[in-house]
């Protein structure tokens, strides 16, 4: 059993599919008050910022999963748009380019602590307006980094892809698998 900090559907989904059982609990973190540019090193201290919170809240009675992912695009942070107007000007800086999706985890029990900074990337083939515009009319891109969803918008548009998807969708769930298993 883990304590899932985090409250994204897509993160619980995949420890659903994987068969990992959890709980889920908020980080009790306000992100906003990172002033981090790096999109890797605001990734980290997000998570770390995020564990520090829960470790002193909840203790490690049951373990610990704490994740936090961003969007680089050209070097540039993009972080969970805050309106549709954000996300049209992410989607618009993402077409026809490259986007890295960075994601840290950290899983903390008892018997270990265990620190993953993982990156996947994207080249991407340029997004029709129409379909940027009803991306953005479906509302799905809220509460995503960079208004990236690859297991949907994205995905139709994806020339290359190096690195785990599972990562792009918020949870590097193959790097934690060896370590859940001691675990469950």
């Amino acid at each position: 059993m883990l304590r899932l900090c985090s409250t994204s559907k897509v993160r619980q989904e995949i420890l659903r599919n994987f068969r990992i059982p959890f709980v889920v609990n908020d980080n009790g973190f306000d992100e906003e008050s990172l002033k981090i540019e790096s999109p890797s090193s605001f990734a980290y201290m997000a998570a770390l910022s995020k564990y520090t919170s829960v470790l002193e809240r909840y203790g490690l009675e049951i373990p610990l999963l704490v994740v936090d992912s961003v969007v680089s695009c050209k070097g540039i942070l993009q972080r969970k748009a805050k309106s549709e107007e954000e996300a049209l000007m992410f989607l618009k800086a993402q077409s026809g380019g490259t986007l890295s999706v960075i994601s840290c985890a950290i899983l903390h029990c008892e018997a270990f602590y265990y620190t993953d900074l993982s990156a996947t990337h994207y080249e991407l083939n340029y997004f029709r307006q129409s379909d940027m515009e009803s991306y953005l009319q479906s509302e799905l891109w809220k509460g995503k980094a960079g208004a990236v969803m690859v297991e949907g918008f994205h995905k139709d548009f994806i020339k290359k892809q190096v690195g785990s998807t599972h990562n792009a969708m918020g949870l590097h769930i193959e790097a934690l698998l060896p370590f859940l298993k001691d675990i469950k």
